[in-house]
């Protein structure tokens, strides 16, 4: 505590801390496991962290559509090897990929124009693709606005086809490709095209419904 206050002090002193500057803002939890493992238990605590701060957003007169809640967690490597097998592919020991891609539910040239865009992309920076992925959701947990704006969820699965390309490198290549991905989108003006996440290192589950209904919409997380 007495550090919490120095360091306080120092950043007011410096000016780059002003009370003045603090405002209300969104919940936000981090759960992770002291002993550095992977488990499905650090996942249910940190929906359930989620799920306690649903009084952190807005509620619409629905009473089901709320300004958005979400988790991001890192990728499960063996759920994501199945959905890999499924598409007929074998993985190998390269890092999985996975892209998480809003598209406008029922524009179906526009799916396919912003799936070819993403597919040419990755290819032209040495990726390879598995295949796409339906991403299963329950639309029946969202309010009347929530479902008139929900996007189409896919996910898209890929692979560097550079062995040498790790860690911060691979995630720099990536961000570098998502960037070119929507400044291709943004050129032909493709509305309702949204990254929600792309890495080989975690992925993001987020919507605009309310906090307590991200595990029943998206039955990835059950």
């Amino acid at each position: 505590m007495k550090k919490y206050k120095e360091n306080f002090k120092l950043l007011k002193k410096n000016h780059v801390y002003s009370e003045e500057m603090e405002h209300d803002a969104c919940g936000v939890g981090l759960i992770s496991s002291t002993e550095g493992k992977k488990s499905r238990k650090v996942v249910e605590y940190g929906i359930e962290a989620l799920k306690a701060v649903w009084h952190r957003g807005a509620v619409d007169a629905d009473g089901k559509t709320g300004d958005g809640a979400g988790i991001h967690v890192e990728i499960p490597k063996d759920f994501f090897i199945e959905k890999i097998e499924v598409t007929g592919h074998t993985h190998d020991s390269s890092e999985i990929c996975v892209g998480m891609i809003f598209l406008p539910r029922n524009d179906y040239a526009a799916q396919e124009s912003c799936k070819t865009i993403v597919e040419s992309e990755l290819t032209k920076n040495d990726f390879s693709i598995y295949g796409w992925r339906q991403v299963p959701v329950d639309p029946k947990v969202l309010g009347e606005k929530a479902f008139q704006t929900m996007p189409e969820i896919i996910q898209v699965l890929f692979k560097s086809n550079n062995p040498e390309l790790l860690n911060k490198e691979l995630e720099r290549k990536i961000y570098e490709t998502r960037r070119k991905i929507e400044n291709k989108a943004f050129q032909i003006s493709l509305n309702n095209f949204y990254i929600c996440s792309i890495s080989s290192k975690s992925i993001i589950y987020k919507g605009m419904f309310l906090a307590e209904a991200i595990s029943d919409f998206f039955l990835d997380l059950k």
